[in-house]
């Protein structure tokens, strides 16, 4: 007498996460107060973001001052600010982004008050949006740096629209706006490299690290 064997159950697969769910999960998972104990890592990271600031805005203030790319100063910090966030990850870019706005408002640059309100969202909401939906590629920078850019000039054509005695748009749309565009986005694909190869030694894996030593 045949014994039939008990019915498989197939398993069932996992539905698939809404972009809702996504981001639900994203939020509970990174957003918590991290443990103040810095390592060693930690500090040199501090201490080289530091420096690229105090380095670009410098820069920024010194010798592009003089020569405008375009006939504009480009705005350094903002792809600064992305490149870190993309490569050392969103808290990374949110306090840079703060720090690089307070410190190139200090140095007396040609910017206006609101550039926090730029600067933190842009080095925060990057590298979130890659991991969830999109991968670190150099495309995907360049699409981050013209969006940013942009925002940036749309805040200083409002700060020339209530500052500017005679608000001429296609005068300052040519003159001012798309110099300004123009040369913050050329600019920012040297400041990415050099973020990029500044904390390349961060990211090599156990065996090439034993290998240098």
């Amino acid at each position: 007498m045949n014994k039939t064997s008990p019915p498989v159950q197939k398993r069932q697969r996992p539905l698939p996460l809404s972009p809702r769910d996504k981001v639900s999960i994203f939020l509970r998972r990174h957003l918590h107060i991290p443990t103040l104990r810095p390592d060693g890592e930690t500090l040199g990271k501090a201490a080289l973001c530091g420096a690229l600031i105090v380095f670009c805005a410098l820069l920024q203030t010194t010798v592009f001052a003089r020569f405008r790319p375009f006939g504009a100063i480009p705005d350094l910090m903002l792809p600064l600010v992305i490149a870190i966030a993309m490569t050392e990850g969103e808290r990374w870019g949110a306090v840079c982004g703060v720090i690089a706005a307070f410190i190139i408002e200090s140095l007396g640059a040609d910017t206006i008050s609101l550039l926090p309100l730029l600067y933190m969202p842009a080095g925060y909401l990057c590298p979130i949006i890659t991991e969830l939906y999109l991968t670190d590629t150099v495309p995907v920078r360049l699409i981050y740096t013209a969006v940013s850019t942009l925002g940036r000039s749309v805040i200083s054509l409002l700060y020339l629209a209530l500052t500017a005695e005679h608000f001429d748009l296609p005068a300052l749309f040519a003159g001012v706006i798309l110099p300004e565009y123009a040369s913050a986005f050329l600019m920012a694909i040297p400041v990415h490299i050099l973020v990029k190869l500044v904390f390349h030694p961060f990211h090599k894996s156990r065996s090439e690290r034993i290998g240098t030593l």
